[in-house]
């Protein structure tokens, strides 16, 4: 583990004990993960974008399948945070992505699991203006990553640099459809028992904004998971058939939109 354990809160050492853990290095995110038989722990800057998902789990207790917080502090810059851990099989992991149906009935769960959530009393804004002013931020501060984007997303046939798509994204904002959106809904956020979904975790970006966002990122998602991108094919997996299980049709313009929406987030 990081030397960064030496100086781990009192309220997380406590229940934690002399429990070893593992890291994760699956997610993407600035984030310290490590795993327990019984906890998640991460760790990562205390003035993170995601760091908001401590008051979104709380929040969201009682009201959909969440880790619950065990323990959380803010330390020497740093945000310490105990979750418990989620029981069951990310829908990324082989056994769901050979089985289609079960695959797919538990994305259109999840989607409208979050749908259902009432959000006139969400203090959680993750619209697509506050998306926006956060990538501009980050492109004006000369931060921006290019590298985990899509392909064609730049250069020939794409857009001439990061400004070129946020200036085309501002321009072209579609209809708003707001609900209560996961905001990185992909297969390693979600989870089942093998019978049917059963729970979300990284919910950093969750919060109120367009259904597309999170339709747009799955779909992107099952691509991604089923195409080689990640080394492995399932070619029973067909993307488009998350439209047909959600109940939603393909829409796709607000499918491009939000991807790009993500590519500088």
């Amino acid at each position: 583990m990081s030397e960064r354990f030496n100086r781990m809160p009192e309220s997380i050492a406590a229940i934690l004990g002399n429990a070893a853990g593992q890291a994760d290095g699956l997610g993407k995110s600035a984030a310290e993960v490590y795993l327990f038989d019984e906890y998640v722990l991460k760790v990562r800057p205390a003035d993170g974008w995601d760091t908001v998902d401590t008051q979104i789990l709380r929040w969201l207790k009682g009201k959909l399948p969440v880790p619950e917080v065990a323990a959380q502090e803010v330390r020497d810059g740093r945000d310490w945070l105990l979750m418990t851990r989620m029981n069951g099989k990310m829908l990324c992991d082989p056994s769901v992505m050979t089985k289609p149906t079960l695959l797919l009935d538990c994305m259109a769960e999840a989607l409208h699991m979050l749908w259902s959530v009432p959000i006139q009393d969400c203090p959680f804004e993750r619209s697509v203006e506050d998306n926006l002013a956060r990538a501009e931020k980050t492109i004006l501060a000369g931060r921006f990553d290019p590298s985990d984007c899509e392909p064609e997303t730049f250069g020939p046939g794409g857009f001439e640099n990061p400004k070129s798509l946020l200036d085309w994204l501002k321009s072209h904002r579609p209809k708003k459809d707001d609900v209560l959106t996961h905001g990185d809904f992909c297969l390693p956020n979600l989870f089942t028992d093998e019978k049917r979904f059963t729970g979300f975790i990284d919910l950093g970006s969750a919060g109120i904004c367009d259904r597309w966002m999170d339709l747009a990122l799955g779909w992107r998602s099952l691509k991604h998971n089923s195409d080689g991108h990640y080394g492995k094919t399932y070619p029973k997996v067909n993307p488009d058939d998350l439209f047909r299980a959600a109940g939603v049709p393909k829409d796709e313009e607000k499918l491009r939109y939000y991807i790009l929406l993500d590519e500088l987030n």
